[in-house]
């Protein structure tokens, strides 16, 4: 049984696609969510999304672009806490979750017990659930790619959260069952040298782009004009 998460619990600020679907943020995410729908060499439908290190806003990027996904795709959306060293989409979506991908993949539970449905939208959120200090064997076994395969058939389009790729190679190994890993970026905080070794070290799959977080937006940004395609940028003030 799928359980509901009213969309009050689930409102937070850095949650634009919730508490501002108007602003520029917003359209930003949209803007993203369209860019990797008309991809000419392969429109993904698992998407890995990481970074090079912690406190780049990995996390609120996968969260935003799933709402916008599920706003605007025909079928179900699907966002996956696949962090086990330390969830964030289950912190600020759900009220502390006990079943999810954890107990998924140690034989536990099965999926529709750890499935929960954000109210009024076709946003389905399968929870990080219990932690592991080394979810490496979980990740790459072949129940996690049964899992996948099967999510699949239910869901038009996946986004999962994944810890840093540059200290762990959890993202790596679940880009192995995607079809392409976002990287994101924080502006003022992220070296160059960080994000090249973040983008080097996906290579289970193609690196699709990379999402620019926390950048100041400029002029011709507020009046509709927009920069090189390989960079999406939205304000984030913190987060993961």
């Amino acid at each position: 049984m799928v359980k509901l998460i009213k969309r009050k619990l689930a409102v937070d600020e850095e949650i634009v696609m919730l508490s501002q679907p108007r602003s520029l943020a917003s359209e930003r995410f949209r803007r993203l969510k369209t860019m990797l729908v008309n991809d000419p060499e392969e429109s993904p439908q698992v998407i890995v999304v990481t970074s090079g290190a912690a406190n780049e806003g990995k996390s609120l990027v996968s969260i935003n672009l799933a709402l916008a996904f599920a706003a605007d795709t025909e079928g179900e959306t699907l966002l996956i806490d696949a962090d086990l060293r330390r969830p964030t989409v289950d912190r600020r979506l759900s009220p502390e979750p006990k079943l999810g991908l954890h107990e998924l993949l140690t034989g536990r539970t099965v999926t529709e017990h750890t499935l929960i449905e954000l109210q009024n939208t076709p946003l389905r959120i399968l929870p990080a659930g219990g932690r592991t200090s080394d979810p490496v064997e979980l990740l790459a076994s072949e129940m996690a790619k049964k899992l996948i395969t099967s999510l699949r058939e239910r869901f038009t389009r996946i986004i999962i959260d994944t810890p840093p790729i540059v200290p762990f190679t959890d993202a790596d190994v679940v880009g192995s069952y995607a079809d392409g890993i976002l990287v994101v970026a924080r502006a003022g905080r992220t070296r160059r040298a960080m994000l090249q070794q973040a983008i080097q070290s996906a290579t289970s799959t193609r690196v699709i782009g990379a999402v620019l977080n926390d950048a100041t937006y400029s002029l011709a940004d507020r009046e509709g004009y927009y920069h090189d395609r390989e960079y999406y940028r939205y304000y984030d003030r913190g987060g993961k």
